[in-house]
């Protein structure tokens, strides 16, 4: 893993962020801070990110590349590719993220490290208040998706069971 500090390129990085759903409406003074706290780093093919026993306390925002998460062992893999961002909750509660995240091919990702965000926003609480609102905003989709998904799994299976010729609505 090659790990680039980016302080010196802030224009590009705030380019690639803004390419990003979560940051598309951040203004540029307060992205320009976040973006000055990132890192640059490119994974080879097969390489681990993040592993089982790490925890990554870092938002990753996925440049290039796609990106194999592994939440436990037997649940399917999620697949993350260029402009998609990983880490989001364990950058707001410090918890464990994913057991691993591993790239597929070359992934070149920005890394917003927490305590790197903590120390670029100290004085700026305005920046922070909109860091933290568009990762909020970004979960909320994903939560929409997942309870919309949710739905139609459960309107899908009773729409199994009633096909079969069985009708529970009426007692029998």
């Amino acid at each position: 893993m090659n790990v680039a500090d980016l302080t010196e390129e802030p224009m590009d990085t705030m380019k690639a962020l803004k390419q990003v759903v979560i940051f598309k409406d951040v203004a540029d003074p307060i992205l320009r801070i976040i973006a000055e706290a990132a890192e640059e780093i490119t994974i080879g093919a097969g390489e681990s990110i993040v592993g089982a026993s790490e925890l990554p306390k870092a938002l990753y925002v996925i440049r290039h590349g796609t990106v194999r998460v592994v939440v436990r062992e037997g649940v399917p893999a999620v697949l993350f590719g260029a402009g998609e961002t990983i880490g989001e909750v364990e950058l707001i509660d410090g918890g464990p993220g994913p057991a691993s995240l591993t790239a597929l091919e070359r992934v070149d990702v920005l890394m917003l490290r927490s305590e790197r965000l903590a120390t670029a926003l100290a004085g700026h609480p305005e920046a922070a208040y909109e860091l933290y609102r568009a990762v909020a905003r970004s979960l909320a989709g994903r939560l929409r998706r997942a309870v919309a998904m949710l739905a139609l799994g459960r309107d899908e299976s009773n729409r199994s069971i009633s096909s079969r010729g069985t009708d529970h609505t009426q007692g029998g």
